[in-house]
């Protein structure tokens, strides 16, 4: 028994068995970790993955295609983890072998690790593959109305370039409709304005349309204009000039004046009458300037005075009978040479008078307190024409800080009132106003 212990054989044999109980051990650990790995799985969802397609982007046009999906992966966490953070994975639709039509084809994972579960959401795309084709069309200028000011009208409107290729599939072209940029700015313009505008296609139904536009955006240039017409000015007289004168005509300046407003307004405007009061007018001669007065609709005039030279003579009546027969006797009979004197020293009298017209004198509110604010109605303006009348020296010295127009709203309330101008101003001269009342409305302030 000791003998066969210690015989080589069976050292051999013993050692051999030795070895192959300790490879088991091992290769059973090593099985039991790779079980346990691999049985922690994970799950992860990758939101909004790009979607590829393969085919001929020169010849065709794909509609349908959705631009992201949604890719779920289920494997190892370690791969899970991978794939998350290195995306190095791709989701496509290979359309290289399809025919022009509508198909449904499923959307196809690629890079991902074989450990790995992939599920794509959607999994199918149903597209559109359509002859690729490329139209020239013109360019419709659209603006908002608002854009252009009280009183003016479009000139015209241009588009730079005035047309653009536009690209797509060929049903779609055929379904446009329009393409148009529209003026995109809410201030008025001003004479001339460039603006850049973004082209837009749509169909019938004003829906945008899958296509791409070269260029993508055009220079549209508006221009505005301000209508007007040139009409004549009609001198209206009213009034008594000074005793033992009349009217004889008026000589205006300038006999026309432009006038600017909606067209539509100013083709029944011919004429503008101009009234000049001759009361109190001493000499024959005198200038007179007055404003024009701005009809109903029209927004403004070339010139908003005229001036006027007044002729006046002398007031022709009838001599009582007795007079006529005075009037007829000699000199040598009568010798009265006085009434002569007397013309005269009329003459003297209106001749020693001058006139003088202050324009567009501010008329003040007195007295209308912080809570109301005054409006003016006519005229609107709130100004008005003074003409002075009196000796030359008193004229001479006088200007428009020696006098102010006013009127007293003291004890007025809320709502449109007439009341008389009153003038303060040195007392050697005569006063008469273009009017002598003037219209407003009191608001609260």
């Amino acid at each position: 028994m000791d003998k066969f212990l210690e015989s080589r054989w069976f050292l051999r044999g013993f050692a051999l068995l030795i070895a192959l109980l300790m490879f088991y051990t091992v290769n059973t650990e090593e099985e039991g970790t790779n079980t346990s790995v691999n049985s922690q799985s994970d799950v992860e969802v990758i939101e909004s993955v790009p979607v590829d397609t393969m085919y001929n982007d020169e010849e065709f046009v794909v509609t349908g295609v959705p631009s992201t999906v949604d890719v779920t992966i289920q494997g190892p966490a370690q791969y899970v983890t991978r794939a998350e953070a290195v995306r190095d994975f791709r989701v496509f639709l290979n359309l290289a072998d399809l025919e022009l039509g509508t198909h449904e084809v499923p959307l196809q994972p690629e890079g991902f690790s074989s450990e790995l579960t992939v599920t794509i959401s959607p999994s199918v795309a149903t597209v559109t593959i359509d002859e690729r084709v490329t139209e020239e069309f013109a360019v419709d200028a659209e603006f908002n109305q608002s854009i252009i000011p009280d009183g003016y009208e479009l000139a015209g409107i241009t588009a730079d370039p005035e047309t653009v290729m536009v690209t797509g599939a060929r049903s779609v072209i055929e379904s446009i409709r329009y393409v148009r940029a529209s003026v995109d700015t809410d201030e008025p313009v001003e004479d001339e304005q460039t603006i850049e505008s973004t082209v837009q296609v749509l169909n019938g139904s004003l829906d945008k349309l899958p296509v791409t536009v070269e260029p993508q955006t055009v220079d549209l240039t508006v221009s505005v204009t301000q209508p007007s017409k040139e009409v004549a000015l009609v001198a209206t007289p009213s009034g008594t000039p000074a005793e033992g004168l009349q009217f004889e005509s008026i000589e205006l300046a300038e006999d026309t004046v432009t006038i600017y407003g909606p067209g539509d307004t100013i083709d029944n405007i011919n004429e503008i009458e101009v009234p000049f009061d001759l009361s109190g007018v001493s000499s024959d001669g005198s200038r007179v300037e007055v404003p024009i007065p701005v009809p109903e609709g029209v927004t403004s005039l070339s010139s908003e005075m005229v001036s006027g030279v007044i002729s006046l003579t002398e007031a022709s009546g009838e001599v009582p009978a007795e007079d006529a027969e005075a009037s007829a006797e000699t000199p040598e009979d009568t010798g009265e040479e006085e009434p002569a004197e007397d013309t005269a020293s009329n003459e003297d009298n209106i001749d020693s008078t001058e006139e003088l017209t202050l324009s567009a004198l501010p008329v003040e509110m007195r007295n209308i307190g912080d809570e109301l604010q005054a409006t003016f109605i006519s005229p609107a303006s709130g100004e008005l024409n003074l003409r002075v009348t009196g000796e030359p020296e008193a004229l001479e010295e006088l200007s428009e800080d020696d006098v102010s127009l006013f009127v007293d709203a003291e004890g007025l309330e809320e709502g449109e009132h007439e009341m008389e101008v009153q003038i303060d101003g040195p007392s050697n001269v005569t006063y008469i106003l273009s009017q002598t009342s003037v219209t407003f409305s009191l608001a609260a302030a």
